[in-house]
This record gives structure tokens, C-alpha cells and sequence, in this order.
């Protein structure tokens, strides 16, 4: 006999086989359960092996499950509340690893234009659930053994599309386990403050400075305050830096209480539950709660003065390498004293070497033989706390102490991303959930509460999401991915950021810097999302003297006010939250405000080459005078050059040893004399493509360099590629360590070209990154995160969007690491059909030149800077609709190429 489950919307029936028949809308009929293939209601791991149900009945009240030749079976206690079902586990019997109940699979998208939604809830931390709250497609809660079967308990909803937020909180008000609050998970979008924007402050607020910062967060039209840790304050225990806060907490209350009566928000932003070394867990006396990855013996007694620590056990495993992202320290406990090591000796004896003793403050002392030497965690550069102990509750209160003390509105819990360092991958969610909740309970009145990662049991504390770290280069196309990605919130009722910005400068040629066409494209669609923004690297001293800042910071101000007055439409929404749409706001005498259609047709010139100088600029709008923007870049020293270090030369491939393809590439890269410049081999890359289509067809080719080469002094890339015109994109890409960087420095080549073509490759690929498909890399190695060119570990040489059921052959001169070169663009000079004009300057690099009209024509330096305004020459040339072939000209510069980023603009 099946079992059938019923609330006011839904009715759900497995089959006496344990097996899922139906997930019925009451209200229309209509069935979700999917059939085909069908699945089990349920199924557990004993021995490592995964068993489904091979019965199941109702007996005393509760669903009983057999499990075949397992010998376990499962008892369930199902409510069926108004709204949503909740399923208990009350009995086990077996040795269960894993058991995951309410395994249901739907024929729904999870997407919030359907009529009908599902969803699951975990209504306590013994059971997961991979799916956050919101539309989904599959139902499912997982308990496991270590954190206890028996309890573990879900809330499955089934429901009308515009009903599921209102039964979301009528599962978390009735779930006694959960936090939550009127401005978090399902309340979120109705939470006012959840929508605000806000500016960094990295440790130079004070009772002294606190009014200038009032002033300044006011004038870029936000109004809230975000106190970064780790100068303000101590990750760990929260300690107040003395120094601006003399008075510790009592000094902090001051500052946020003068925030409070301006009508800002304050928030604490911490290192969720990591610890500093300065912190009294770990100084003077370490605390023995520390979280520990080893523990070995010591192998004879270690004096006071010793610098070696021999242990009994292998050292096979242990590593000195350290870093921002790695999970490893180099400090051992033994007894009271902290040692910190620089080498580990891997062969018998076994032993750390090179160590420094009473590192961290801790007193260097006598250790017996026998002695227990623990290897501590670490993680970006502090500690942590052994989860199993209650030292991770120990940080929890210290947190709370400080939020409920200084009375801070939010929290941002950022670093929350290394609680896989707590108990491994696996359990991560566990305990960074456990930390917060604990956090939680703690807390006088509810924050608006933010962190580095997201899972399922932080949805009903969350506020907002979507914060990101701000990139470096390609600004815009970061900021359509970020909407793009911001799009989920929607599903999960969370209202979005897109934050952290930064106002950048030209420091070199792997970055750009942030025009205010950046600024107010960001801006529009923060509008067309209604998301709020956040600013970092802005203080009320730079704010002044940096030309940059003090500029787009009206920008900021005049989009906020324009987003919270919900004065522009849904359309007109719809329409800056598309990717490319750009605006620009044009503000009458009487202080009306309309946002104007404009465009940056953005282009690189390589050189004064015939090719990359000359191109096709389509304008989208009307006829009308064109607009430029010319941005001076880095040039490269002659390929010619002996001094050059050669990074490839081809006459022995071999050391190309790492070699991959997508499935259907056949690839190779041999030597070759067939085509060849002044050395006699070339490389010849030849790849076979039997895929459909061009999207996601790559080949891979890369040597590493053992040690890492220094080319700190040679950061371009020269090389001669013999093309066949097929449109293939060749990419060479170099790395670093990555434990020092995660970046990818992409280069771009076109092959829309036949014959022998030199390229110079500088300034590191993000545009375009997004429109291919690779196998490698997040948006943060491509448009944030720079190559460390003094250890570069590896060149690897990529082919992509291979020309289907085809063959293409290209050459490859020798690649040489070439020197980057200051030089002047001098005279620039632009031509659209029989008009040139002509800008009588000499341009340093970094700096550019912005042309609006004859009378507003302004050079700005490397730091944003107005360095003169400039009288151009000649005609100002005519953008027609439709594309418009661009000449570039300057007066060339002897043994180098002259190299421009141009934006041409034309206004709807």
C-alpha cells in the first residue's frame, strides 16, 4: 500500500517500494514527479556502498524503510503541517555512514516564472541540505553518522509560486533549531537597510576622525559604514587597535553612536571565527584548543636553544609552503612554546629545521623526549580554533560581545570561505554554520549579516549577497558577469550588492583604470537591479588630494539619490539592467535628470602596423560628431634584441610536457623548417577539431620552469605566428606559483590573418576571456588578480574555437620575454572617412586623452589628474550609423611600436 502525505497545496506518495510516485499540485493537478528514470525515496551508505529502500510502510505512526541486503532499516516520523511536510529521522538500525531522505526529483526548472515551487529546509545542523531555500528542482536532506542520524529533521514544501516565501517563514518562525529575524532569509527583501550602500573603513576612523567620515560617506550618497578589521580591531577576539580607540570597545560605541545620530549604519567586519597570533589564545600561552592537521613526537629532548625539532614519525607530508589562500602554517606547539620552522627534513631523521623558538611571544623552554609536537592550522595568516572544542563558541561570544557593545547594526563575516580548514571539505558547511549560529544567539538585536561563502544553513541569516571583490582590468564585462551571477538572489529572496568596488589609478599594464563611464555604467545597474554598491580605498584625506576620487565620487552620490527615490520605472529598470546598454546622466539648469543611451567602442592599437590601426567601429545611433577617449600604453623593446630571454624556441618540443584537449581535438606541436623567420626551426602547431562547433574547442600546450624564472625586468611576451586565416584564437598564457597568485596572465591572438604577423603581448586579456569556454579559472584569476612576473612558473600555449570538422596549421617563431618601455604617444591622430583631427600632444604612459568636442578636449594624467585642456586640429571626423572603418596615427617612435587603448563615443 503507497503512502500518501498531503498539505493544503501539495500531495506527495511514495510507492510500498520506497519509491517516489507522486508530487501532485492539489490546485491543478498537475504532476512534477519525475519517473524516468524514476528515484528512490531514500538511501544510505553502510560499508561505504549505497543501498535504496526495498520497502516501505506506514507502522505505529512512522514510514519504516528497508534496505535489502544491508540489514538496516530507517523509521520516520512525518507532520503534515498546513504548508509543508516536516520528516524526522526516530530510529536507526544498521551501522549507517550516510542517510539521505526526501530524494525527489521534479520535472520543475526551479525558476521563479513557474506557477508551482518546491523546496527543501534543514531544520537543524545535523542535517545538510546541498540546495539553498528558494525554487528548486530537487528535494533532498542528508544526515550523517558523525554529527548523529537520529534527530536530523527537513521541512519539504511543495506550493504555489507566490506563496513560497510566505511558507518560508512560517518554517523558519516554527523551527526551533534556526535562527532568523525580520530582516534575513525570506524577510530579507523586506528589510530597508538590506538595500543600503556602504564605504570601507580599513583602520582610520576614530573619535577624532569620525566627523570627516560622516562628511564623506554622505557626500558619495551612502549611508553605511563598514569597519574592516585587522588594524581597527583583532580578528579573533574582536580587541579594539588602542591606538585609535583608547578606550577599547567604550572609544568604538563613541564612534558608532555619532554614525547612529547621522542616520548611518555601522558594521563589523571580521575574519568569522579565524584568530589573530597577537591574540591571548595564542600569546603568551598558547591555548591548547588550537586546531592542529599532525601531531608527532619528539625524538630526543629538545633544549632551550635548540633551532632543529627532530620527531619520531615522517615528515613525508609536511610542507614550508605558506600563503594567503594555503591551508598550512609553519608553527608547531610543544608544551607552552610556539616554534616556528623554515625547512622540513624529509628523510630519516626526520626533523624541522632552521626554527625560530618562542615565536608569537611565547617563551622558549626545555621539552623532554616523548613530547607531544602539535602542527597548528592556519589560513589567511591566523589560526584556528579546534571546532570539537569550545574555543570556536569562545570566538563566537568575543564577536558578539563587540557587535551587542558598540551597538553595530551589521556583520560581515568575511574569510567564512576557509571553514573547510575546520574539518575538512566535507564537513565545512557544518561547522562554519555551527560558528555562526552560535554567534547568533548571542546577538542583542539582529544584523545585517553578510559572509565570504553561502550554503544552505546560512540562507536564514543572511540579508544580502553578492559582494565581490572589485577587479582590476575590463571593468564593464565584470560588471555584466557580476549582475549576471547577482541574478540568483532573486531566486533565494535576497537582495544584492555589487560591491566591493574600487576606484583604480594606472599603476602598470595589467591594470586599467576606472573612467566614469565605469562608474556610472556600475551605478545604472545598480539602479536597474536595485542592488546597493560598496566602496573601498576611499577616506576623507585622499578624497581631496587624489584627482580621481574626488571626480567620480559625485558620480556615486548623484545615482544613489537617484535609486532610493524610486522615480525611474519598471521599463526603464529593464533597460539599464541590460549587459552593454550604457547611460549617461545629463542634469538641466532646473535640476530635472534624464539618463541619455551612450556608447565606448573600445580598441587596441598594437602598433603602426596596417592592421591593428586600422578597424571597423559600429555606431549604434544617429549620424553625429564622434567622441574619443585615448588611453597611452607600455610599449616593448625590440624582438631583435640578444638580451631578450627566449621562453619557447621550438627545436625541442619536449619540454612542452604538459599536454591536454578537449575531447575530439587532435592536436600536436613538433619542430618545423617549413616556414621560419631568422631562426631556422619554428614551432608548428597543427589541431584537428571533429566537434560541432567552434564553442569549448581547446588544446593545450605548457613547460614549467623548475625553479620559477624571474622576468620581473621582462614582462612582455614577443612572437611571429605564420597564420591560415581560420579564425582560431591562439592564447598565450603565463602563471605563477599559486600559492602566490592565482592568476592567469591571458594573451590574445586573432588567426583571421595568413602569412608571418609579430605581436607584442603585454597588457593581460580580460574582455574577451568570458566569451570563450575554458577549462580553467574564475572570474577572480582573470579580472582581479595579477601574475607574479618575478616567479614565473609556466608558459602554456592554448588553441580555441577551432573551425568544426577542420585542420589548422599555424607557426610559431621563438618566444622571447621582452623589456617594457616608457615612451611618449606624440600627435595623435584619428581618421573617420575624409576627416582627420589631430591632437597636438605628447602623451606619457598612463596618461589619456578625452575628446567631447572642440571646446572639451582635456588630457588627464596617470593618477586622473587635469594636466591641460588641448586645442585639436584638423575636422572632427563624423560617425555614420552603421560601422565606420577608424584610421590611428602618431608620429612613430624609433625602435618600437607605438601602442594606444582607443574608445570611440557616440551618444542615442
Amino acid at each position: 500500500m503507497s503512502i500518501e502525505l498531503e498539505t493544503e497545496y501539495l500531495r506527495y506518495v511514495v510507492g510500498n517500494d520506497g519509491r517516489n510516485l507522486q508530487f501532485i499540485d492539489k490546485r491543478t493537478g498537475t504532476e512534477y514527479c519525475t519517473q524516468e528514470p524514476g528515484t528512490p525515496f531514500a538511501k544510505l551508505r553502510v560499508d561505504g556502498r549505497e543501498h535504496e529502500p526495498s520497502s516501505a510502510e506506514i507502522r505505529n505512526g512512522l514510514i519504516e524503510l528497508r534496505f535489502g541486503d544491508s540489514q538496516a532499516s530507517v523509521a520516520l516520523k512525518v507532520e503534515e503541517r498546513r504548508h509543508y511536510l516536516v520528516v524526522e529521522v526516530v530510529e536507526i538500525d544498521g551501522a549507517i555512514e550516510e542517510f539521505e531522505f526526501g530524494n525527489i526529483q521534479l520535472s520543475l526548472e526551479g525558476k521563479p516564472e513557474e506557477s508551482f515551487a518546491a523546496c527543501a529546509v534543514a531544520l537543524n545542523l545535523q542535517t545538510n541540505v546541498a540546495e539553498i531555500p528558494g525554487q528548486n528542482n530537487r528535494l533532498r536532506a542528508i544526515c550523517l553518522s558523525k554529527f548523529g542520524l537520529v534527530g536530523a529533521n527537513a521541512a519539504f514544501i511543495g506550493c504555489p509560486q507566490d506563496q513560497l516565501r510566505d511558507v518560508l517563514k512560517e518554517v523558519l518562525r516554527e523551527a526551533e533549531d534556526l535562527p532568523h529575524s525580520e530582516i534575513s532569509g525570506p524577510w530579507a527583501m523586506d528589510g530597508n537597510i538590506n538595500y543600503g550602500s556602504y564605504l570601507f573603513d580599513t583602520g582610520k576612523v576614530s573619535e577624532e576622525t569620525i566627523d570627516d567620515w560622516i562628511r564623506l560617506v554622505k557626500r558619495v550618497g551612502f549611508n553605511q559604514l563598514d569597519f574592516h578589521g585587522g588594524t581597527s580591531f583583532r580578528f579573533g577576539d574582536c580587541e579594539p587597535n588602542r591606538e585609535l580607540y583608547p578606550r577599547g570597545l567604550d572609544s568604538l560605541k563613541a564612534v558608532v553612536d555619532k554614525l547612529h545620530d547621522a542616520g548611518i549604519a555601522a558594521g563589523l567586519h571580521t575574519y568569522a571565527f579565524f584568530i589573530n597570533k597577537q591574540c591571548p589564545w595564542v600569546t603568551p600561552v598558547p591555548d591548547s584548543r588550537l586546531a592542529t592537521d599532525a601531531t608527532f613526537t619528539l625524538s630526543e629532548t629538545l633544549q632551550e636553544d635548540a633551532h632543529t625539532v627532530p620527531v619520531v614519525e615522517s615528515t613525508e607530508k609536511m610542507s614550508n609552503i605558506t600563503g594567503f589562500f594555503v591551508r598550512n602554517s609553519v608553527t608547531l606547539r610543544i608544551d607552552d612554546e610556539l616554534i616556528t620552522y623554515k625547512e622540513v627534513q624529509k628523510e630519516p631523521p626526520y626533523a624541522f629545521t632552521d626554527c625560530e623558538r618562542g615565536a608569537c611571544g611565547t617563551k622558549s623552554g626545555r621539552h623532554d623526549k616523548g613530547a607531544a609536537v602539535h602542527h597548528l592550522k592556519e589560513c589567511f595568516g591566523l589560526l584556528v580554533p579546534d571546532p570539537d572544542t569550545t574555543l570556536l563558541v569562545e570566538v563566537a561570544a568575543r564577536t558578539a560581545e563587540a557587535y551587542n557593545t558598540c551597538g553595530f547594526d551589521m556583520m560581515y563575516l568575511d574569510a567564512l570561505d576557509g571553514e573547510d580548514i575546520l574539518g575538512g571539505q566535507e564537513y565545512g558547511w557544518h561547522y562554519g554554520s555551527r560558528f555562526v549560529f552560535e554567534l547568533w544567539k548571542r546577538l542583542d538585536k539582529p544584523a545585517l549579516m553578510e559572509m565570504s561563502t553561502f550554503h544552505h544553513h546560512l540562507w536564514p541569516v543572511r540579508g544580502r549577497m553578492g559582494a565581490w571583490d572589485h577587479p582590476n582590468r575590463s571593468h564593464k564585462k565584470f560588471i555584466d558577469i557580476h549582475c549576471e551571477q547577482n541574478e540568483e538572489c532573486n531566486r533565494m529572496f535576497l537582495p544584492a550588492n555589487l560591491g566591493w568596488w574600487a576606484v583604480k589609478t594606472w599603476k602598470d599594464q595589467q591594470g586599467e583604470p576606472t573612467y566614469p563611464d565605469d562608474i556610472e555604467y556600475l551605478c545604472c545597474k545598480a539602479i536597474g537591479t536595485n542592488s546597493g554598491l560598496s566602496l573601498m580605498g576611499v577616506d576623507p584625506k585622499n578624497i581631496e588630494t587624489d584627482p580621481a576620487l574626488s571626480r567620480l565620487a559625485d558620480i556615486f552620490r548623484r545615482y544613489e539619490n537617484l535609486r532610493h527615490s524610486n522615480s525611474i520605472s519598471d521599463s526603464m529598470k529593464s533597460r539599464l539592467r541590460t549587459a552593454g546598454e550604457e547611460f549617461t546622466m545629463v542634469e538641466s539648469e532646473t535640476g530635472d535628470v534624464r539618463l541619455q543611451p551612450i556608447q565606448y567602442e573600445k580598441h587596441k592599437v598594437l602598433g603602426l602596423n596596417g592592421w591593428s590601426n586600422v578597424w571597423t567601429s559600429h555606431n549604434k545611433f544617429g549620424e553625429q560628431p564622434a567622441g574619443f577617449r585615448i588611453e597611452a600604453l607600455m610599449s616593448a623593446g625590440p624582438y631583435e634584441d640578444e638580451s631578450n630571454d627566449i621562453l619557447a624556441e621550438f627545436d625541442d618540443v619536449s619540454e612542452f610536457n604538459i599536454r591536454d584537449a578537449e575531447k575530439g581535438i587532435q592536436a600536436e606541436l613538433k619542430s618545423s623548417t617549413d616556414q621560419h623567420l631568422d631562426n631556422p626551426v619554428s614551432g608548428h602547431l597543427r589541431a584537428t577539431s571533429r566537434a560541432s562547433s567552434r564553442e569549448g574547442s581547446w588544446v593545450k600546450f605548457a613547460k614549467v620552469f623548475s625553479p620559477p624564472i624571474d622576468l620581473s625586468e621582462q614582462q612582455g611576451l614577443g612572437v611571429w605566428v605564420y597564420g591560415d586565416g581560420k579564425g582560431e584564437l591562439l592564447n598565450f598564457q603565463v602563471q605563477s606559483p599559486e600559492h602566490l597568485t592565482r592568476a592567469f596572465g591571458e594573451h590574445y591572438v586573432i588567426v583571421d590573418f595568413t602569412g608571418w604577423r609579430y605581436f607584442e603581448l603585454i597588457e593581460p586579456e580580460g574582455e574577451r576571456y568570458d566569451d570563450y569556454s575554458w577549462p580553467y579559472g574564475w572570474l577572480y584569476h582573470i579580472y582581479r588578480e595579477d601574475v607574479r612576473y618575478d616567479r614565473t612558473e609556466s608558459l602554456s600555449i592554448w588553441l580555441n574555437h577551432l573551425p568544426p570538422n577542420d585542420t589548422v596549421n599555424l607557426y610559431l617563431s621563438p618566444i622571447k620575454a621582452l623589456p617594457l618601455i616608457s615612451t611618449e604617444l606624440r600627435n595623435p591622430a584619428i581618421t573617420i572617412g575624409e576627416r582627420t583631427i589631430v591632437f597636438p600632444i605628447e602623451m606619457e604612459i598612463g596618461s589619456y586623452l578625452e575628446f567631447r568636442s572642440k571646446d572639451d578636449c582635456k588630457l588627464y594624467g596617470s593618477d586622473g589628474k587635469l594636466l591641460c585642456e588641448i586645442e585639436p586640429k584638423g575636422n572632427i571626423p563624423i560617425l555614420q550609423p552603421g560601422d565606420n572603418e577608424i584610421t590611428f596615427k602618431c608620429d612613430p617612435e624609433e625602435n618600437v611600436h607605438s601602442r594606444a587603448r582607443v574608445q570611440v563615443i557616440g551618444k542615442g
